[in-house]
């Protein structure tokens, strides 16, 4: 019998060499599926036809003018933790808490989450 380190060597190389093989083929195959099955006629969704494009000037306001609103709009809502943000507000407003009610509803499902206890139907 020859030596056994030997003989694990040579099983695991060939097993190394079954499976990339199997792995090509099936690269092959997902390749060939893909090129056969496409529909040719399909267009792509991230181009747009030019009719429905803006004019280049209009495109960057209106991109600028959602920015602005998303900006507006974070200003305006409670932080996650439900203290202001740094600089809005002075002294007392400062130390505030201002949650929003989805957000307490939820703290207070996760605080009184119990594991153990079985779910009632």
């Amino acid at each position: 019998m020859e030596n056994l380190f030997v003989v694990s060597l040579v099983v695991s190389g060939l097993g190394m060499l079954l499976l990339f093989i199997a792995l090509a083929i099936l690269c092959g195959l997902m390749y060939l599926m893909t090129t056969v099955l496409r529909d040719p006629t399909a267009a792509p969704m991230h181009a747009q036809p030019e009719e429905q494009r803006m004019p280049g000037g209009e495109e960057a306001r209106y991109r600028a003018a959602v920015i602005a609103v998303a900006l507006a709009r974070a200003k305006q809502e409670p932080s996650p933790a439900g203290v202001s943000a740094a600089g809005e507000g002075t002294g007392a407003d400062a130390q505030r808490l201002e949650v929003s009610a989805w957000w307490a509803f939820h703290h207070d499902r996760q605080l009184t989450h119990k594991p153990n206890m079985p779910r009632s139907r």
